[in-house]
């Protein structure tokens, strides 16, 4: 069985601390790679700067060579009359020295249009090339700069756009118009090897750094879930051990453990409160054949029988209690290699449960005579009808003769109290479902009062109403007998004209709740509590000439309706009277439903 845990507020600390040392390593990785990309761009920086210096630097001695160069060769013409020589081994030989004593890999100068002019350089370095998108930007903002790698190298390569006074040099080595040259660009590489090997030495640190602090987040992080997670399961371990303890004290049916003599190890509540025999409740330490378990049938059984065999479980007697018990081996991978075979005994206490069984069976006896009555009376009808007959016959062949004409009568009447009991005892056999429909209340006790105006009129009795707008849903047809059976009842009980008082019967409709109520008022003597106790009892009755079945066929009704009788008399002699209410539960008829939806 497995239990969960609420939310403890005490693990929200060591959470938060978790997760910030998670966050504080996640942040010191993003700002140790920050720094790594400033550094870069740093070297970056500092490489281009040095490479502007460099170039800027060249170019000024380039210019001071050329115009050198020019005065020198201007005045040697003048005197000899020879032509101006060739600057392009002098600035040769300044770039080779300088390519040479530095950290310098090349030099180069390109023409505007991209024509390499000269390229002074280590030797086998194959000279990088700017790409297109290099000349792009260098056009348009007279820089740029870039890393290579190669041939176990790594360059540094920086363009500058220079003075246009240098085309000048080019013009006059080449012989090429100024528009063959423009204005020229110097291009220089050095070698970044020095700087790249002490960003890698910042970069290894600062990584190594990084990943010890990870590393002891997550050890952390690890730790802290490992303390929650050992701690929860202690904590579930505890509940469970409680909630096993709960439910061993609160469980109805008794739990015992036997060792392999058959001695009582463990007992709960309800096995001490079952099995307890002379006031002792003590289990514990007793041995389970000792106690005093007689089979269902009453005679003693053996020791070895008194746990069962099998799974099933096996009825025994005890202390005029009827238990049931069900005796279980423990299997052995539920138990320690070390642990003796011990077995569950469970102890079900049936007594109720088996008084209920004889009741049903008492019950489906009752039923079985019921049956055998409803034949009886189907049968006694026909017999029962020619015998009617035959005395209404002879009570109209000796009309007038005396004592043979009385005799005759009681013959008929008592043939028609006879037929009634055989009709209410085939109603009570064979109940129907009921057909609801909305019953019209005035014309239910328009008939009432019409069929019963003759026996009102010989009691002296009044029949009143007093009927609402509530409507009532139930079977016209048993409604009808319910009310007529109610009515007789009630004419039955009110005064006659020879007491002075005037008996009155009220047939009323109100709403109660979720109920519509039909109820039928006399002031007749009222009914005492012990006959309102067994007033809806087949067969009984407080008057000699009764059946005892009217209110019990219109309890029926009610049942098959869903409804409910009550009965409100009192027999005070100042206020005395009866009223009989039947509860009809609303019914919304289906017809009324779709109207409303066709209307929304």
């Amino acid at each position: 069985m497995e239990l969960g845990l609420r939310s403890n507020k005490d693990s929200n600390p060591l959470l938060v601390a978790a997760i910030a040392l998670v966050v504080l390593g996640l942040g010191i990785s993003y700002v140790t790679w920050h720094n790594l990309r400033q550094q870069r761009e740093t070297i970056n920086e500092h490489m281009f700067l040095s490479s502007r210096v460099i170039l800027r630097g060249i170019e000024t001695s380039l210019m001071r060579e050329m115009r050198g160069h020019r005065r020198h060769g201007m005045r040697g013409m003048m005197q000899q009359q020879q032509p101006l020589p060739s600057i392009k081994p002098q600035v040769v030989e300044m770039l080779s020295d300088l390519v040479n004593q530095s950290e310098v890999e090349f030099l180069s100068l390109y023409a505007q249009n991209g024509r390499m002019l000269l390229s002074v350089g280590a030797e086998g370095l194959n000279y990088p090339e700017i790409p297109g998108h290099g000349w792009d930007v260098l056009q348009s903002t007279g820089e740029w700069q870039a890393f290579y790698s190669g041939d176990k190298r790594n360059i540094f390569v920086a363009a500058l756009r220079s003075r246009r006074g240098l085309g000048q040099l080019c013009e006059m080595d080449s012989g090429m118009g100024t528009t063959g040259v423009g204005v020229p660009y110097l291009v220089v590489g050095l070698d970044a090897t020095r700087h790249l090997q002490q960003f890698k030495k910042f970069r290894s640190t600062a990584m190594y750094q990084t990943l010890y602090v990870l590393l002891v987040a997550l050890f952390l992080w690890g730790l802290a879930i490992a303390y929650l997670r050992r701690r929860d399961q202690g904590r579930r371990l505890n509940r469970l051990e409680r909630f096993h303890s709960r439910l061993l004290d609160t469980m109805p049916d008794g739990l015992v453990t036997l060792d392999d003599d058959g001695l009582i190890r463990a007992a709960n509540p309800a096995a001490e409160n079952i099995l307890e025999v002379e006031g002792k409740k003590r289990l514990v330490g007793r041995m389970w054949t000792d106690l005093p378990l007689r089979s269902a049938g009453g005679r003693d059984i053996s020791a070895q029988d008194k746990c069962g065999s099998g799974r099933t479980w096996v009825q025994y007697e005890y202390a005029g209690r009827s238990l049931e018990v069900l005796c279980l081996p423990i299997p052995p991978s539920e138990r320690g290699a070390d642990e003796a075979s011990e077995r569950l005994v469970l102890v079900r206490d049936r007594t109720e449960i088996k008084a209920l069984e004889d009741d049903l069976v008492e019950v489906r006896h009752l039923a079985a005579v019921g049956r055998l009555a409803a034949g009886l009376a189907h049968e006694i009808r026909n017999p029962l009808s020619a015998l009617r007959g035959f005395a209404q016959f002879f009570a109209d062949k000796l009309r007038g003769q005396s004592p043979e004409e009385q005799y005759a009568d009681t013959m008929v009447r008592e043939a028609d109290r006879l037929d009634k009991v055989v009709s209410d005892l085939l109603f009570l056999s064979r109940p129907r479902t009921p057909e609801r429909s909305a019953v019209d209340m005035q014309q239910l006790t328009a008939d009432l009062r019409h069929l019963l105006s003759r026996d009102f009129e010989l009691r002296g009795a009044e029949f009143g109403t007093q009927l609402s707008d509530a409507p009532v849903h139930a079977d016209p047809d048993m409604l009808k007998q319910a009310l007529l059976n109610l009515v007789i009842n009630s004419l039955n009980a009110v005064p006659d004209a020879a007491s002075g008082e005037t008996g009155r019967v009220e047939v009323a409709t109100y709403q109660e709740g979720n109920a519509t109520i039909v109820a039928v008022r006399d002031n007749g003597h009222g009914m005492t509590d012990e006959d309102r106790e067994h007033a809806l009892e087949p067969f009984f009755t407080s008057r000699k000439e009764g059946t005892g079945l009217g209110l019990a066929i219109v309890h029926r009704i009610m049942r098959a309706h869903g409804g409910q009788v009550s009965l409100v008399s009192t027999t005070d002699e100042r206020v005395h009277g009866t009223e009989v209410r039947l509860s009809f539960p609303l019914v919304i008829e289906e017809e009324r439903l779709d109207g409303v939806d066709n209307d929304a």
